[in-house]
C-alpha cells in the first residue's frame, strides 16, 4: 500500500463510518437511501483521489508544467472540501451532501486539465465548456438535494437523484472502456 493510499484511507475510512451508522440509524427511508449512497460515494471519492494525487505526483516527474501545481492544489483543496462534506454528513445529512456536491464544483470549475496516463503522460485542457455535463449533473443534483433538506417529497427526490446517480455511474463505467 503506498503512502498515497494509506493517508487516503485514513482520512476517508472514518467519515465512511459515520456514513454507515448514519445508514442503520436513519429513521425513515429516504433518509437511509440518502445516507447509503452518499457512502458509495464516499468509496467512490477516496478511490477517485488516490487516481488523481497518483497521477499528478506521477506527471509532475516527467513533466514540468505549471498547471499541474494549480491541478495538485485544486485537487487537495477538493478533498479537504470533501471530508468536511462527509464528515458534516455524519451530523447534518443534507448538509454534508450539500459541501461534498459544492466541492465537485470546484474541482470542475477550477480543475482546468485532464492528466492522461495509458502509455504516456500527455495533459489536456479541459476547461468549463468540456466538464459542462458534470456541472449540469452538479447543479440539479444541488438543487434536488435543497429539496430534500426542505422535506418537498423526500421519498420520491432521493429515488430521483438514486436514477441520476446509477445513470451518472453507468456512463462513468462505458467511458473508462
Amino acid at each position: 500500500m503506498s503512502s498515497i493510499h494509506l493517508v487516503i484511507f485514513l482520512l476517508f475510512f472514518p467519515a465512511s463510518l459515520c456514513i454507515l451508522r448514519q445508514v442503520i440509524i436513519g429513521n425513515e427511508l429516504s433518509y437511509q437511501l440518502l445516507a447509503l449512497g452518499l457512502l458509495i460515494f464516499t468509496i467512490d471519492q477516496a478511490r477517485m483521489a488516490v487516481i488523481d494525487l497518483q497521477q499528478v505526483t506521477q506527471a509532475k516527474k516527467q513533466i514540468h508544467d505549471l498547471r499541474l501545481d494549480n491541478f495538485y492544489t485544486i485537487t487537495l483543496s477538493t478533498i479537504v472540501i470533501e471530508l468536511i462534506g462527509f464528515y458534516t454528513s455524519s451530523i447534518i445529512l443534507g448538509w454534508g451532501i450539500i459541501l461534498v456536491l459544492l466541492s465537485q464544483v470546484w474541482f470542475n470549475v477550477f480543475a482546468g486539465i485532464e492528466i492522461q496516463t495509458s502509455e504516456a503522460i500527455t495533459i489536456q485542457s479541459c476547461g468549463i465548456a468540456e466538464r459542462l455535463p458534470i456541472l449540469i449533473a452538479d447543479g440539479l443534483a444541488l438543487i434536488l438535494i435543497s429539496l430534500w433538506v426542505l422535506k418537498i417529497y423526500p421519498l420520491e427526490i432521493v429515488l430521483l437523484i438514486w436514477v441520476l446517480a446509477v445513470t451518472y455511474g453507468c456512463i462513468k463505467l462505458l467511458n473508462q472502456r
